[in-house]
């Protein structure tokens, strides 16, 4: 059986045109998840317009990362046997009209739906993101491409979410605004299929290699149970992600009289302080020789960070805090080239790990406003529920400290 390390062995540098093929499929997952990290910023709009309650709310970001990690795992098993390539045009052909969709739902159920719809065609890519760097990239860059991708996706967030307030008050409409998304991902596809042509891969016969899996590659969950841990952490990194772009706007409005206006660059510093950091963060690594340190630290500051935002009331503080949620994300480029580093993992397996990891992340990017929806709808305290929340992501500290500095492939399971 092929291992990745002996798939990416051949490619000795990472060509312009593989480097641009992966950052267009990033920029595709970014342009995608805006629908899930503006949505507090639409939520004032849609709640006037649809008569939301906060539980609604919730759900409507919830049902985003529910779908996406029920069908994470068992699409990253089973579609890992096709090359990244034809899977993601397709994915892309098939989500586009429900982006469009979302502006003309006329009550909650339809936009429930059509998100579900939304993100259930996107996680079609669930083994793309490890396919797509083993097929294109040296395997000395991953991390270094993880970064720019951070980057980029950060730049477009920060971008997106300062303006959103401004883009629906100044167009009159939040329907409008998710009709321009829609177009913006419609020009993304055209120059994918342009950009993205197989037979200038590095990796010439992907599928070949993809086919010499014995097995179900889903073995791997229980052969490298370090990969659970690296899964907890991202969820307690989820969580508080999508609470605070989902309810912080709302927060700062009711509790602090902070405007919409100026609730959007202010969580933009969420973006502004990853922009610099994820640059930083492909050097880790090389660099941090404790892989553990990768995880259990940004998790601790991350759930300290949430605590701040739900108690602290000064504006500056508030961005510092945001920043530093931010911030935490550095490790991110690292700590998705640690399945990489497992003995003996082969191409499908990663897309395997790498899925459950995803999944794991899906499920706190749920929890989060669906918690905190929840308690803040049984409590009246829409700051009770970010305090809860907060202090359920620590649960990432104590995988971190758990994860072993040299993963290793359990002895009982090395024959592959």
């Amino acid at each position: 059986m092929i291992t990745s390390k002996n798939l990416s062995s051949n490619i000795k540098d990472t060509p312009l045109r593989g480097l641009l093929v992966i950052l267009l499929f990033r920029l595709q997952e970014s342009s995608i998840v805006l629908n899930s990290f503006t949505l507090g910023l639409f939520l004032p709009f849609i709640t006037v317009d649809l008569k939301l309650s906060s539980l609604e709310a919730g759900l409507l970001q919830g049902i985003w990362w529910i779908t996406s990690a029920a069908l994470m795992l068992p699409f990253g098993t089973w579609l890992s046997r096709f090359r990244p390539v034809p899977l993601i045009t397709v994915s892309l052909i098939l989500l586009i009209p429900f982006i469009f969709l979302q502006g003309v739902a006329g009550s909650f159920l339809a936009l429930f739906a059509i998100r579900f719809f939304l993100v259930f065609f996107r996680t079609l890519t669930a083994p793309a993101q490890s396919l797509i760097l083993q097929q294109w990239a040296a395997k000395k860059h991953y991390a270094l491409i993880n970064s720019f991708g951070l980057a980029q996706h950060s730049i477009l967030l920060a971008i997106v979410v300062s303006a959103s307030a401004l883009v629906i008050t100044y167009v009159g409409s939040w329907r409008t605004t998710y009709f321009l998304i829609g177009l913006f991902l419609l020009l993304q596809l055209v120059v994918w299929i342009i950009v993205a042509k197989e037979r200038h891969a590095p990796v010439k016969d992907l599928q070949s290699a993809l086919d010499t899996q014995t097995g179900t590659p889903l073995k791997a969950i229980r052969v490298y149970p370090q990969a659970w841990l690296l899964g907890i952490t991202m969820f307690g990194l989820g969580a508080t992600w999508t609470a605070v772009v989902t309810f912080l706007p709302t927060f700062m409005l009711e509790e602090r009289q902070i405007p919409l206006t100026l609730s959007g660059p202010i969580l933009g510093f969420l973006y502004y302080s990853l922009i610099p950091s994820a640059l930083v963060g492909g050097l880790f690594a090389g660099k941090v020789k404790s892989r553990k340190l990768l995880l259990w630290l940004p998790a601790l500051l991350n759930m300290l960070f949430g605590l701040g935002l739900s108690i602290i009331p000064n504006q500056v503080l508030i961005m510092i805090l945001i920043a530093g949620i931010g911030m935490v994300w550095m490790a991110s480029p690292a700590i998705q080239v640690l399945p990489f580093e497992f003995p003996g993992i082969s191409p499908r397996e990663v897309s395997v790990i790498n899925s459950l990891v995803r999944t794991c992340m899906g499920l706190g990017f749920a929890a989060g406003p669906v918690v905190t929806g929840l308690v803040a709808e049984i409590s009246g305290s829409l700051q009770m529920g970010l305090i809860l929340m907060s202090l359920m992501t620590g649960i990432g500290v104590l995988s971190g400290l758990l994860y072993p500095n040299t993963p290793r492939r359990r002895s009982s399971n090395t024959s592959t």
